[in-house]
């Protein structure tokens, strides 16, 4: 028998018997190793990582005291996570068992995520952790340990029914998948139970771009702040909540510049002022009062809901009568369009692509990170890509 080798008489005679919890030593091993048996006589055996033989005899005597127990349909999981804090105290390791609820963990890995992450990103983390504590309930103060493959497949399964987008639902699934394999590396959990959850494909929409004679449509057909929402986003390519809470505090119109935070990426991006955009500004800054945002109105409200900034836009390309270009299917709850106010970042690219203007200059000017974000809100005309298919030099006739 492999586990006899090397022990002494002794040993052999309570490994038979099963009198009782032993230790022993290989002669090429530093560590005590445990044995004990089960109620049903199989002998286990462990390594106890321990030099110390008291140590790891005490090791040895509580997991046998921790299998009695458990064959007797005795051992809870709060008491088998007490034997196991006996063991490592008695043992001396210096830790403790950590076993937080799922709330605490998640709720741990965000706070986490807010000191690295711009204040955009960890609220959408925030907002798929807070649905999925929603959607546990009760089961959420339980054990991290005690999360299953199925209680996250069946929160997957709940935010699709109630008619949300492929994407949305993956995004949920995947910042969930994230904070367990913290937890993972954390030595919290020994597997990820979401990882054996399919996430739904991305089954998004490509993007349109709108023409400069497009945004003229849409700047004359807006009242009041709208005119400068829609200048300030296509002369900026900034996003619609950065464009809303804009200050004038980032305008230097002496040096003509813009320079702002981007609130989902917190990266500090430069744009200098298009003329037109700078004679709007000094317009306004020469009829305002010292106010802190440049659209005073448009500065707490929200980008969605029937009745947010993304409906008002589309009532506004319904009066210029631009084509918002609808799909033909329904995504999740929504139903979308090719153009939307966020096309006005798509057409920002868009044009200094035509223009001719270096990717990487493009990126910094928009914030992207990488090539392949940036390209897909690079849409070439047609005419532009034309001009450079004529470059290519002709074949010599035969």
């Amino acid at each position: 028998m492999p586990l006899l080798d090397g022990l002494d008489n002794l040993a052999r005679y309570r490994y038979v018997t099963g009198d009782m919890a032993s230790i022993h030593k290989r002669p090429d091993s530093p560590y005590w190793r445990a044995f004990w048996r089960t109620t049903d006589g199989t002998l286990i055996a462990r390594s106890t990582k321990l030099t110390d033989r008291t140590k790891a005899l005490t090791f040895a005597l509580e997991c046998e005291r921790a299998e009695k127990m458990a064959g007797a349909g005795a051992l809870t999981e709060a008491q088998a996570r007490e034997i196991v804090s006996d063991i490592m105290r008695r043992a001396g390791t210096g830790e403790t068992l950590r076993c937080p609820s799922v709330r605490e963990h998640l709720r741990d890995w965000l706070a986490s995520k807010e000191a690295t992450k711009a204040e955009g990103t960890t609220t959408r983390y925030a907002k798929s952790v807070n649905e999925f504590l929603d959607y546990l309930r009760d089961r959420a103060d339980k054990p991290l340990t005690s999360l299953t493959a199925r209680q996250i497949e069946g929160f997957v399964t709940a935010r699709s029914a109630i008619g949300l987008s492929p994407s949305t639902v993956a995004l949920d699934g995947k910042v969930i998948r994230t904070a367990l394999n913290k937890a993972r590396r954390q030595g919290l959990l020994t597997t990820n139970p979401a990882e054996a959850v399919d996430l739904p494909e991305n089954d998004s929409v490509e993007r349109g771009a709108f023409t400069p004679a497009e945004v003229k449509m849409l700047v004359d057909a807006a009242d009041g702040e709208w005119k400068t929402l829609i200048t300030l986003a296509y002369f900026t390519g900034a996003r619609l909540s950065d464009c809303c809470r804009m200050e004038w505090e980032s305008v230097d119109l002496a040096k003509g510049v813009l320079t702002y935070t981007q609130g989902k990426t917190g990266k500090k991006v430069a744009v200098p002022l298009h003329p037109d955009l700078r004679e709007h500004l000094e317009t306004l800054a020469s009829v305002d009062t010292a106010p802190k945002f440049i659209m005073r109105g448009m500065a707490d409200k929200g980008p969605g809901g029937r009745h947010g900034l993304s409906e008002s836009f589309k009532n506004i390309m319904r009066k210029a009568g631009v084509d918002p270009q609808p799909v033909e299917r329904e995504i999740g709850v929504r139903t979308l369009s090719r153009r939307s106010f966020h096309a006005l970042r798509h057409s920002f690219t868009s044009a200094l692509a035509n223009a001719g203007v270096a990717p990487e200059l493009r990126m910094k000017l928009t914030g992207h990170k990488t090539e392949s974000i940036h390209q897909a809100y690079t849409h070439h005309e047609l005419e532009t890509l034309r001009g450079a298919i004529g470059k290519l030099p002709r074949l010599a006739k035969a």
